[in-house]
Order: C-alpha cells, then sequence, then structure tokens
C-alpha cells in the first residue's frame, strides 16, 4: 500500500483518492459546523488584537457539546478563571482551527495536492478531526484500536493512519 504522504522532489505531497477526498471534505464540514461561534465575540479593540487577546467582553462558558468543549478545552479547573481565560482566547483558538480546516478542504481540490508550506496545518486538522471523533465514540486509551464495522471507528482510524504517515515523512520518512 502506498503511503498517503510522500515527499517528491522536494514537495511534500498528499496522495488521495477521489473517495478519500470526499470523505476528507465530509469531515472538513462537520469540524466546520461544530467550530462556527454561535455566539459572535464582540469586536476586539486594537491594543487587544495587538497582545493577541481574541476576546474582551462577556464571559464564554464552556461549551454545552462535548465534541466542541474537547476541541476548545477549558484551560483551568476554576470555573471563573476558565471562563476568563476563554473570554480572551476563545475566538482567537476557533478562528485558527477554522484557518486549518478551510485550507484542508481548499487543498483537496488541487491535483496534485501539495502541502510542502501547509504541514502544519494538515497536521492540526488531522489532530482535531480525530478528536471529534473519539470524543463522539468515547474512545479511551484502553480501547482496541482494530477495524470494527462502524464506519465512523474506522475513519477514526485512518485518521490516525494519515497522521502517523504525515508524522513519519516530516521526520524524514
Amino acid at each position: 500500500m502506498a503511503k498517503p504522504f510522500k515527499v517528491k522532489k522536494g514537495e511534500l505531497v498528499a496522495r488521495l483518492g477521489g473517495q478519500e477526498r470526499q470523505v476528507l471534505a465530509f469531515v472538513c464540514d462537520e469540524l466546520t459546523d461544530l467550530l462556527a461561534d454561535p455566539v459572535p465575540p464582540p469586536e476586539i479593540p486594537g491594543w487587544a488584537q495587538e497582545l493577541g487577546l481574541s476576546g474582551v467582553g462577556d464571559s464564554r462558558p464552556t461549551p454545552d457539546d462535548p465534541v466542541v468543549a474537547r476541541l476548545l478545552p477549558d484551560a483551568y479547573d476554576d470555573p471563573e478563571q476558565a471562563s476568563e481565560f476563554r473570554r480572551l482566547t476563545e475566538a482567537g483558538l476557533r478562528a485558527t482551527k477554522l484557518a486549518h480546516v478551510a485550507l484542508v478542504r481548499e487543498q483537496l481540490e488541487r491535483d496534485p495536492i501539495v502541502i510542502t508550506d501547509d504541514a502544519r496545518a494538515w497536521l492540526a486538522f488531522l489532530a482535531d478531526a480525530r478528536l471529534m471523533l473519539g470524543t463522539r465514540l468515547e474512545v479511551t486509551e484502553d480501547d482496541e484500536l482494530v477495524p470494527t464495522d462502524d464506519p465512523e471507528h474506522n475513519l477514526y482510524l485512518y485518521l490516525g493512519y494519515l497522521q502517523q504517515s504525515l508524522v513519519e515523512e516530516l521526520m524524514g520518512g
């Protein structure tokens, strides 16, 4: 079986078939829907943007959806501190994750898919996609990760295979 990521002539290329591209596009769409902010953040003052702070205003509770809560986890156990940190950083984190997903989604339409400059975005996308599915499937460290009849479980395994292939290629193959 050919590895899905390969360096060819100095370029890192994703070698994905039509069905693989369709599945990954679907995963991109799922992540985009999950990461879309249900409450638009207030306008960010210039000084806050310069400091990398993405939210100055209302508090931000932990998301109700367990998948979104896993993608955008609390930074503190204390609810008040977690809300404050979320208020300052969540919009920026959502934007970064959405940018990675959008980049991958756009590159899935290319032939060939050259990701030399975008490998980090692909790694982040694959990690988020696995978090999304792993949370839905309630995967734990004790689970035996073998193919099953469940398509979502097999997709989780496939995303792990893609992630491993990309990391191995980045580390020199």
